[in-house]
C-alpha cells in the first residue's frame, strides 16, 4: 500500500509525504508509525501530522502504445 501523510511543518505550510509498500499504525501515545516489512521506518507525533492516509499509487501503462500516449503533448 501506498501511505499519504500531510505534515505541518514550522513556516505554517503543509507538505506532503508518501511512502510506498508500508502499513501505518498510530500507537498509545498518539504517534503515527511507518512500517515496512514489518520494521518501524518513520514516526510522526500528533503535533507534527494534519492528516494520513491509504492511497492508490498511479498505474503504469504495460504496453508501448500507453507509453507512446503518456509522452503525447496535452492540449
Amino acid at each position: 500500500m501506498r501511505i499519504q501523510v500531510a505534515l505541518r511543518m514550522p513556516n505554517n505550510t503543509v507538505r506532503y509525504q508518501s511512502f510506498d509498500g508500508v502499513e501505518a499504525h498510530i500507537n498509545e501515545r498518539n504517534v503515527l508509525q511507518i512500517f515496512w516489512n514489518k520494521q518501524l521506518i518513520a514516526e510522526f507525533p500528533s503535533d507534527s501530522y494534519l492528516s494520513w492516509q491509504y492511497v492508490s499509487p498511479p498505474l503504469q501503462p504495460t504496453s508501448r502504445a500507453g507509453q507512446l500516449l503518456q509522452q503525447q503533448p496535452q492540449g
